[in-house]
């Protein structure tokens, strides 16, 4: 895997990509969550094929992109943004797939910019009501901030969000309600999360599942929040079933 750097709305964005993948193939855009990086991705990458050209941006606020210091840079609706540079540069249209608050993220993407530049989309782990989780308690950012910590090491994060970014996350992830956007997604769908989640309990996918049309659910038993670290084979083989039977659509 390789650093790409692109210019966000911010300032530079980085992130991993596939070093020797297949240019014109359609590429995979992997969204990481709260407090995580690019680097929650690293097993699951060294599971996908190298056919599969694999991008997984550091949204702003952790992993050597852009890091502003206001808390109200690190919007829902800001890393949409830095998403949306992402995909400006692809030359095609790709597969998204979001984890955890990647979900929140690949949601308001698709209610700021629709669904042109992408060809199908997998939520996981995830909710479309940051309203109704509960990943922190804290009242104000130094309060989440140490929160935070104590959250990427119980997780397995192998790279963290920094302080103020996963505060002015969070305190923008509980003002979210995006159930309204749901019933217009027309892209396919996967809904993939563990049974045992205890971060976005397996309600929030089942309501995601039952609501986009034509979405399926796909459940890891026993799965808790962070699949990617707990079976990243599992998750890759079914990033790769939906890649490739969106492939083969005429």
């Amino acid at each position: 895997m390789t650093f790409f750097p692109i210019a966000g709305p911010a300032g530079q964005l980085t992130g991993l990509s596939s070093a020797d993948a297949d240019i014109d193939a359609m590429p995979m855009v992997l969204l990481h969550g709260i407090q995580g990086s690019a680097r929650a991705w690293d097993e699951v990458l060294k599971h996908l094929p190298n056919r599969i050209p694999a991008l997984a941006p550091n949204l702003r606020g952790r992993g050597g992109s852009v890091a502003p210091t206001d808390p109200m840079a690190y919007t829902v609706d800001c890393f949409a943004d830095d998403l949306a540079a992402v995909l400006n540069v692809l030359e095609r249209p790709c597969l998204l797939v979001g984890w955890s608050m990647g979900v929140l993220v690949s949601l308001a993407y698709l209610r700021r910019y629709g669904p042109s530049r992408l060809n199908a989309l997998v939520l996981m782990s995830g909710t479309s009501q940051g309203n109704k989780c509960h990943w922190f308690s804290g009242e104000n950012a130094e309060e989440i901030a140490k929160e935070a910590e104590l959250r990427a090491n119980r997780m397995a994060l192998k790279e963290s969000a920094s302080p103020v970014a996963a505060a002015g996350a969070w305190l923008s992830v509980i003002s979210t309600d995006f159930r309204s956007v749901l019933p217009g997604i027309e892209l396919p769908t996967l809904v993939i999360h563990g049974s045992a989640d205890d971060q976005c309990p397996l309600g929030h996918g089942q309501l995601i599942a039952d609501t986009i049309p034509g979405a399926e659910l796909v459940l890891l038993d026993g799965g808790l929040h962070n699949i990617l670290a707990q079976n990243p084979a599992w998750v890759a083989g079914h990033l790769v079933h939906l890649y490739d039977s969106v492939t083969r659509l005429p």
